[in-house]
C-alpha cells in the first residue's frame, strides 16, 4: 500500500471535526487496507510504531527535523526555522516546502507504506556516536522522494505530533462498523442482542438492533484488547480472520493486561452497604506494577503497558527466587520502604526510581519491596474469571520467603467501624488509604467497577480523594513566574464516551520552583498552537499541548462551571475544582487513565450527600 494513500486518508480525518465522521474516514481506510499492512496504518494512526510495552521511540528533536526538511527541500536549515516560527508545525513547513521544492530526486520511487516504516524503525534503533546524522539523513531520504502531503505525516510521526485526534476507542469503532455484518450471521450474537430491543416499530427496530449490534462488537473487540495491549495484532486478527480469530487471543506472559481501576466512595458505610462483606487492602503510594514471569524470564510493565524492566534489578532477582511457579502474571505496588524502621519512605523517594542511569545506585540506596494484590496468571491457567478470594489465596501460596516481595496487608469485614480504624491505622503509617475489594468479583482488564472502591486520606475541608487531571495547556508566568516560562496549567478529565478530553481547572498553586522548570521542559515539546482535536475547552491558554501528562490535583469541592465543559450536556452546566492545587506529576499513568467525567459527577453528588449528612 502507498503511503500517499494513508496521508490522504490522515488529510481527510484532519479536515473533519465530527467523531462520526472521522470514525467513517477510519472504518473505510481499514477496508482498504491488506492484511500484512494494517498493524503498521494502525501504529501510524496512533503516532508510533509500536505498543508502548515494545519500548520503540523514534525520539527525534525538532532541530534534527528542521535540518531533514533542508536537506529534502533545498532550503537552508535558517529559511526552514523561520518557517517554523512562523506556523508552529513542522508538518506544514514540510509540506509547503515541498509544494516549492528547490532540488529534484534524479531517482523517486514512491514510497510504500513498508518504507516509511523501515526508516522510521532505522531512526529509532539507531544510537550512539554519529547517530543523529544518520537519523537525519533517514528521514531527509523519506521527503526527498515524498509529495507534500506525505511530507507533513511523515514529519510528524517522529515529533510524536499526528494532530488526527485518533485514540484507541475510535480505532475500536470503526471495525465495529467493519464487522457488523459479520456478527449478524452469528445467530446467537443476534439473539442476545434482540432480547435487548425495546422499539416496536419495524424500521426503528432494525435500526436499534443495527446499533446494538455494533456496540457489541465493540464490546467483543475491546475485551481482547484488555488482555492483549497490542491494537496492531488485533487489528491484523480482524482483518485476516473476522471476529471469530479473535477467539485464539489470550493471555500471554511478555504481553501486558489493561489494569483494572477502582471506583470511588466517600466513606466506609458506603463502601459496606455497596460491597458487604468485602476484602479491604492497605493503598501503598508507589509504582503500580504488572510482573509477567515465563521461566526465568522477567519482565515488568508499567501502569502505562510501558516495560520498565531494566529499572528494577533488585525485583527482578526477587521474582525468579521468591515466585514459586514456572509462569506467573501478577500486579503489585512497588515503594521505597525501610525494612529497618518498618516505615514507608514517602512517593517523593520513591518516584526517584524512575530513571535511565544510576539505576544499580539508587536500588541499593532505595531498594523497593513490591507488595503483590493479585494474580491473573500462573502456569498456563487464566485466574482472572475467579472471585478475588480465590484469587488472592492462590497468590499467597506462590510468594516464597524473601525481602522484596510480600503480600500486601489486608482484612476481611462487613462492620464500617472496622473499616474506619483500619484506615487510620494505614493513614498513621504513612500509606494513601484502603481499597475495598468485592470477594466474589472476577479480574475486568481495562474496566473501572465498583468491584474495587478505593477510600483515599481525607482532608477537611476539601474533597475526600484527588482527582487526576489530564493537562490540555499552559499559561506564561506572571511577575515572579516569569523566568520560568509557565505560571499555571489548564486541565481536563476523560469523556469515555467519546475519547475527549474536557476542561475542569485552572492550576496555579501547588507548583514549586523546580515543577514549573520541569512542567514548561516537557510541555514546550508538544504545545501546539491549535487546540487538539480530541480537547473541548472554551477556557484558550496561550499553549495548547497534545494531553500526555497526568497531573493529580487536590481542590476544596467540585462545583457548577459555566465555563469549563467536564459534564456539560444540553442545557447543563459543566463541572469545575474550587481552589485546586497540584499535588503531583502521575507519569505513571495514561491520559486515558486520569479521573473520568462520570467519576466527576458521582464525586460531585457524593459530596452534595456529605454535606447534607453534615
Amino acid at each position: 500500500m502507498h503511503f500517499r494513500k494513508l496521508s490522504e486518508y490522515f488529510d481527510k480525518i484532519e479536515n473533519v471535526s465530527s467523531r462520526l465522521e472521522m470514525t467513517s474516514i477510519l472504518a473505510e481506510l481499514f477496508k482498504e487496507t491488506p492484511g500484512e499492512e494494517i498493524a503498521r496504518v494502525i501504529y501510524f494512526s496512533q503516532g508510533q510504531l509500536a505498543p508502548p510495552y515494545k519500548s520503540i521511540e523514534i525520539g527525534m528533536g525538532e532541530k534534527f527535523v528542521e535540518d531533514a526538511i533542508a536537506k529534502g527541500s533545498g532550503y537552508t536549515k535558517k529559511e526552514v526555522h523561520e518557517k517554523f516560527k512562523q506556523i508552529g508545525d513542522l508538518g506544514n513547513v514540510a509540506e509547503e516546502f515541498l509544494k516549492k521544492k528547490k532540488q529534484e530526486s534524479l531517482f523517486s520511487t514512491e514510497l510504500t507504506i513498508g518504507k516509511i516504516f523501515e526508516n522510521l524503525l532505522k531512526i529509532a534503533k539507531t544510537s550512539g556516536s554519529g547517530s543523529q546524522g544518520l537519523k537525519t539523513k533517514l528521514l531527509a531520504e523519506l521527503l526527498n522522494n515524498a509529495s507534500p502531503v506525505e511530507a507533513r505525516y511523515i514529519v510528524r510521526i517522529p515529533l510524536g505530533k499526528l494532530r488526527l485526534g485518533v485514540g484507541d476507542p475510535t480505532i475500536m469503532d470503526a471495525f465495529a462498523i467493519n464487522l457488523s455484518e459479520e456478527a449478524k450471521s452469528n445467530k446467537k450474537l443476534v439473539a442476545e442482542v434482540e432480547k435487548q430491543l425495546k422499539e416496536k416499530n419495524e424500521e426503528k427496530r432494525k435500526q436499534e438492533l443495527d446499533r446494538k449490534i455494533r456496540v457489541r462488537v465493540r464490546e467483543i473487540i475491546e475485551d481482547k484488547y484488555n488482555i492483549h495491549s497490542d491494537l496492531g495484532v488485533i487489528a491484523e486478527t480482524l482483518i485476516t480472520k473476522g471476529l471469530k480469530g479473535l477467539e485464539k487471543i489470550h493471555i500471554k506472559p511478555g504481553i501486558p493486561i489493561r489494569p483494572t481501576l477502582a471506583e470511588r466512595l466517600p466513606s466506609s458505610k458506603e463502601i459496606i452497604k455497596k460491597l458487604g462483606k468485602c476484602g479491604v487492602e492497605a493503598k501503598y503510594d508507589g509504582f503500580r506494577l504488572a510482573v509477567h514471569k515465563n521461566e526465568k524470564e522477567v519482565t515488568i510493565f508499567s501502569r502505562r503497558q510501558e516495560n520498565v524492566t531494566e529499572m528494577f534489578p533488585e525485583l527482578i532477582e526477587a521474582v525468579r527466587t521468591q515466585i514459586k511457579a514456572k509462569g506467573a502474571i501478577f500486579e503489585g505496588e512497588a515503594l521505597a520502604f525501610n525494612e529497618e524502621t518498618k516505615e514507608y519512605y514517602p512517593f517523593q523517594i520513591t518516584i526517584q526510581r524512575k530513571r535511565k542511569y544510576g539505576i544499580k545506585e539508587m536500588a541499593e540506596e532505595f531498594p523497593l519491596t513490591l507488595f503483590c494484590f493479585d494474580l491473573l496468571y500462573v502456569d498456563g491457567e487464566n485466574l482472572m474469571p475467579l472471585p478475588f478470594k480465590e484469587r488472592r489465596e492462590k497468590l499467597k501460596s506462590i510468594i516464597g520467603r524473601g525481602k522484596r516481595i510480600a503480600l500486601t496487608d489486608s482484612i476481611v469485614t462487613d462492620d464500617p467501624k472496622k473499616v474506619d480504624e483500619y484506615f487510620n491505622e494505614n493513614i498513621e503509617s504513612g500509606l494513601e488509604g484502603i481499597i475495598a475489594k468485592d470477594l466474589n468479583a472476577p479480574y475486568i482488564a481495562g474496566a473501572r467497577k465498583f468491584s474495587w472502591i478505593k477510600l483515599k486520606r481525607s482532608y477537611k475541608g476539601e474533597l475526600s480523594d484527588t482527582v487526576d487531571t489530564v493537562i490540555i495547556g499552559f499559561f506564561k508566568g506572571k511577575g515572579h513566574r516569569t523566568q520560568f516560562g509557565l505560571g499555571a496549567l489548564l486541565t481536563a478529565v476523560y469523556d469515555e464516551k467519546d475519547g475527549m478530553f474536557r476542561s475542569i481547572a485552572k492550576i496555579g498553586t501547588g507548583m514549586k520552583e523546580d515543577d514549573l522548570k520541569e512542567l514548561h521542559k516537557i510541555l514546550s515539546k508538544i504545545s501546539e498552537d491549535n487546540k487538539p482535536k480530541n480537547v473541548d475547552s472554551e477556557i484558550k491558554p496561550d499553549f495548547w499541548v497534545s494531553p500526555k501528562y497526568v497531573v493529580e490535583a487536590i481542590a476544596d469541592e467540585i462545583t457548577k462551571s459555566p465555563i469549563h465543559t467536564a459534564g456539560r450536556g444540553k442545557g447543563k452546566e459543566g463541572f469545575a475544582l474550587r481552589f485546586p492545587r497540584m499535588v503531583k506529576l502521575r507519569q505513571d499513568k495514561t491520559p486515558e487513565q486520569a479521573t473520568t467525567v462520570l467519576e466527576i459527577e458521582k464525586m460531585f453528588k457524593n459530596q452534595k450527600n456529605v454535606k447534607l449528612s453534615e
